[in-house]
C-alpha cells in the first residue's frame, strides 16, 4: 500500500526535476542570445542589418525566456499550449524577418515578386489559424486537437525558415564568404532544432526532455554563431549577403511542404502508441525524412542533379528542340542570310541563350593557338590571342564543359580550383565560352557577352549548347576546307597554265635549236637564210601570243575559221627534220574548222612527235584529213609499238605522267584531248601493242563563205 503511494510521489519528483532541468536549458538559451542583443546593440553591427539581427537577438531570448517559464511551471504547464506555441513562433518569426530581409537584396528587387506575395499571404494565413486556434483554447477549453493545430503552425513556421536559409546560402555571392557560412549556418541550426522538436511534439503530442536539451544546445550554439559572424563583419551590407538577381524558389519550398505533408501523415498512427515505443519512431521518421531534404538544400552538387532529374522526367521542357534545331540550321544554311558564315556561327549560338553579341576564335594550324576571326555585333579583338594550352581551353575540351564565367566566381570547386584566365581579363562582360568540336578536335569555341545578369545555365542551356557547338563545328570545319580548296584550285589552274605554257616554249625552243643547228651547214644558202627569217618570225609571234595568255591567265587563244589541210600542212613540215619523216595523206581541202590555229597546229605537231618517238627510223608516220558524218575527220596514223588499252584508259591522258622520263612533262596528250573537247570535238585512240597506233581527231566543220570559197585561199 505504502510502496504503491510511494511510487507516483517518485514520478511525480522526476517528471518536476526534469521540468527544472529543462528550464535551465531554456534559460541558457536565453541568456546566450540576450549577450547576443548586447553585443550587437553595443559593439556589433551597423547600418541597415543592425535592427534585423537585433530583432533576432531579441526574439531569440524572449521565445528562451517563454519556454524556461512554462517548464518552471511544471510538468503539466509544459503542455503544448497557446504559451508554448508564442514562443516557438515568436523565435521563428526573428529568424523569418532577417532572412526574408536579406533575400529581398540591397534594392529590395532580388525576390521575385510572386514570391514575396506569397511569402506574406502564407504569414497572414498561419496569423489567422493561430488566432482562431486560440480562441478555441481559452473559450472552450484545451483539445487534443488544438495542441496539434499549435504543433503544424510552428513547424511549418520553422520549415519555411530552413528553406529561406537554404535559399540564402544559393544565391549569396562570393565576398564575405565566411561571414556568409556563418550566417547560415546559425539559421539553419536553429530553424533544424525548431522543426526537430516540433516535429516530435507533433507525432507523439510532448517533446521528449532529450529532444529539448538538444535544442536548446542547437539554439545556444547559432547565438554564437550569429555573433562570431557579427564580429567577423561588422559593417553589415545587403549587397554582402545576397545577388541581385531572382531565382527560383519552389524547390526549396516544395521540399519543406513534403516534409510537413509526411509528419502530417503519420500523427494519427504515432500518437496512438506508447511513449516508449512512438518517441524512437517519431525521431527515426523525422530523420529518414529530413536528411535527404537537408542534404538537397545545402549540398549544390545534390542540388542540382536533383533538379535535373526531376526538370527532365516530371517537368516540361523549356525548349523546343525542334524549334531550336531549325533555328540553328536556317541561321547557318540558308542563303538568304547576309552575314558571312563564321559570324552567323556566332550568331547561331548566341540566340540559344539571347547573347546580345559575341566572337569566334578558330584555329589556323594544327598545333597553333586560337586567333579571333570573326565578331558579331562588337568590334573584332584581332591581337587576343589564347595560347593552345591555356587551361580553360584545356578543361572545355577534356571534359566537353561550357564555360561559365560567372560559375566560375561562384563555385570555383567546379572548375578545379581555376582562376579567371588572364587574357579573357579583356572582355569584362564575358559570359559563356562554348567550345566547337568536329572530329575529337577542339578546332575553335565561341565566347558570348552578357545577355542580363539574371542569366543562369541550366541543364537545358548546357546541352543545346553543347549540341549547337558541335554543329557549328562541321559547318565552320567544311567551311574551312572549302577555302583551302578553294585557294588549291588558284593554284593548279596556276599552276596548270605554266605547265602549258612550258610546253609551248620547249617547242619554240626547239624549233629555234633547229634553225642553229643548220645554219653552220646552210648560212650560204639564200633559201636557207629565207627560211630562217620565216620560222623567226612565225616563233616571236607565239612568244607573243603566249605573254598574251600569261598575262590574261587563259592558257587558250581567240578560235577563228581554220582550213584543215592549211594545219595538217604546216604541222608536218614542222616535224621534217625527224626520223621517220611523217607524210601528208589525201586531205580534203575545203574542211574547215573553228578553232584556235596555234594550238591545233601544236597538237598535231605534238601527236606526229609522239609517232616519231614511237616509231623506228624505217617506219612510217602518215597525216590524214577526210570528211566523216558531216565532221572533219583528222588520223594520225604510225606502226610503232603501239600502247595497250590499260594504258590508254589509265595514264595516257593523265597529266604530268610521262614514259619519256626527265626528256617529256606528260601534258601534251592531255593539251591535245583538252583542245579538241574545247572546240566541241573528240579525240578517239586506237592502239595494240606492236601493231602501231591511229590517233583519230573529230572536229565540228564550218561551212566556208562563198567569197572564201572562190578565192580558194586560206583565211585562217
Amino acid at each position: 500500500m505504502d510502496g504503491g503511494i510511494a511510487d507516483p510521489l517518485r514520478v511525480e519528483e522526476a517528471a518536476l526535476s526534469l521540468a527544472l532541468d529543462q528550464s535551465w536549458c531554456y534559460w541558457g538559451v536565453a541568456i546566450a542570445h540576450g549577450l547576443l542583443l548586447s553585443y550587437v546593440l553595443v559593439a556589433g553591427a551597423h547600418g541597415l542589418l543592425r535592427w534585423h539581427l537585433a530583432l533576432t537577438a531579441a526574439t531569440g531570448a524572449l521565445s528562451g525566456a517563454l519556454l524556461a517559464f512554462a517548464a518552471s511551471a511544471g510538468p503539466e504547464a509544459f503542455q503544448p499550449g497557446p504559451l508554448q506555441f508564442a514562443a516557438e513562433m515568436i523565435a521563428a518569426g526573428g529568424w523569418f524577418v532577417l532572412l526574408h530581409r536579406l533575400l529581398r537584396g540591397p534594392y529590395g528587387q532580388s525576390m521575385p515578386e510572386l514570391v514575396r506575395r506569397g511569402l506574406w499571404l502564407l504569414c497572414c494565413l498561419l496569423a489567422v489559424l493561430a488566432a482562431a486556434a486560440c480562441w478555441f483554447w481559452y473559450a472552450r477549453g484545451p483539445a487534443a486537437w488544438l495542441s496539434g493545430v499549435f504543433g503544424t503552425i510552428a513547424l511549418t513556421a520553422a520549415l519555411l525558415c530552413l528553406a529561406l536559409a537554404a535559399q540564402l546560402e544559393r544565391d549569396a555571392p562570393v565576398e564575405g564568404p565566411h561571414a556568409l557560412g556563418l550566417l547560415v549556418g546559425a539559421a539553419a541550426l536553429a530553424a533544424g532544432a525548431q522543426v526537430l522538436a516540433m516535429g516530435m511534439a507533433l507525432l507523439v503530442s510532448v517533446t521528449p526532455p532529450a529532444i529539448v536539451m538538444l535544442r536548446c544546445l542547437a539554439m545556444v550554439v547559432a547565438a554564437v554563431l550569429l555573433g562570431r559572424a557579427v564580429s567577423r563583419r561588422p559593417q553589415w551590407s545587403l549587397a554582402i549577403f545576397v545577388s541581385p538577381q531572382a531565382r527560383a524558389y519552389l524547390p526549396r519550398f516544395m521540399a519543406m511542404l513534403g516534409v510537413l505533408l509526411v509528419l502530417l501523415a503519420a500523427m494519427p498512427f504515432h500518437r496512438t502508441l506508447e511513449p516508449a515505443t512512438a518517441h524512437p519512431l517519431g525521431l527515426l521518421l523525422i530523420g529518414l525524412t529530413g536528411s535527404p531534404v537537408v542534404a538537397l538544400l545545402f549540398s549544390q552538387q545534390l542540388s542540382a542533379r536533383a533538379r535535373v532529374f526531376l526538370s527532365k522526367h516530371f517537368f516540361p521542357f523549356r525548349y523546343d528542340y525542334r524549334e531550336e534545331w531549325l533555328r540553328l540550321i536556317d541561321t547557318l544554311s540558308s542563303p538568304e542570310q547576309p552575314l558571312p558564315l563564321p559570324e552567323r556561327a556566332i550568331k547561331a549560338v548566341a540566340q540559344i541563350v539571347g547573347s546580345p553579341a559575341g566572337l569566334l576564335w578558330m584555329r589556323r594550324e594544327p598545333d597553333a593557338g586560337f586567333a579571333c576571326t570573326a565578331a558579331w555585333n562588337t568590334r573584332m579583338w584581332s591581337e587576343a590571342g589564347v595560347a593552345d594550352d591555356d587551361p580553360a581551353i584545356a578543361f572545355m575540351f577534356e571534359r566537353q564543359w561550357i564555360f561559365d564565367t560567372a560559375e566560375l566566381v561562384r563555385s570555383p570547386a567546379l572548375y578545379g580550383g581555376m582562376k579567371r584566365p588572364a587574357w579573357l581579363e579583356q572582355f569584362p562582360d564575358a559570359l559563356l565560352l562554348v567550345p566547337l568540336v568536329s572530329n575529337q578536335l577542339l578546332i575553335g569555341f565561341v565566347l558570348l557577352l552578357q545577355s542580363s545578369s539574371a542569366f543562369r545555365l541550366t541543364f537545358e542551356e548546357i546541352d543545346l549548347l553543347r549540341t549547337s557547338g558541335r554543329q557549328v563545328a562541321a559547318h565552320l570545319a567544311q567551311y574551312e576546307a572549302d577555302q583551302r580548296l578553294a585557294e588549291a584550285r588558284q593554284f593548279e589552274a596556276f599552276n596548270r597554265l605554266i605547265a602549258f605554257l612550258m610546253h609551248d616554249l620547249k617547242n619554240l625552243i626547239a624549233q629555234q635549236s633547229l634553225v642553229v643547228k643548220n645554219a653552220a651547214r646552210h648560212k650560204d644558202n639564200p633559201a636557207f637564210i629565207e627560211d630562217a627569217i620565216a620560222t623567226i618570225d612565225n616563233s616571236v609571234a607565239r612568244m607573243s601570243k603566249l605573254l598574251q595568255q600569261l598575262q590574261s591567265g587563259e592558257a587558250g587563244g581567240r578560235r577563228s575559221r581554220v582550213r584543215v589541210a592549211a594545219v595538217l600542212a604546216e604541222a608536218v613540215e614542222r616535224c621534217r627534220g625527224r626520223q621517220p619523216e611523217p607524210r601528208l595523206g589525201s586531205v580534203d581541202g575545203d574542211m574547215q574548222v573553228e578553232v584556235d590555229r596555234d594550238r591545233l597546229t601544236m597538237v598535231v605537231a605534238h601527236l606526229i612527235r609522239n609517232a616519231q618517238d614511237a616509231t623506228g627510223s624505217k617506219g612510217h608516220v602518215e597525216v590524214r584529213a577526210e570528211c566523216a558524218d558531216g565532221q572533219a575527220l583528222i588520223s594520225i596514223r604510225d606502226d610503232g609499238c603501239g600502247m595497250d588499252a590499260e594504258f590508254i584508259r589509265t595514264r595516257l591522258f593523265r597529266p604530268f605522267d610521262s614514259t619519256k622520263g626527265s626528256k617529256g612533262m606528260g601534258i601534251g596528250a592531255y593539251q591535245a584531248r583538252s583542245l579538241v573537247m574545247e572546240s566541241g570535238g573528240a579525240l578517239v585512240v586506237e592502239s595494240e601493242p606492236g601493231r602501231g597506233t591511229c590517233m583519230n581527231i573529230r572536229l565540228p566543220l564550218v561551212d566556208p563563205p562563198v567569197a572564201a570559197r572562190g578565192r580558194g585561199g586560206d583565211e585562217g
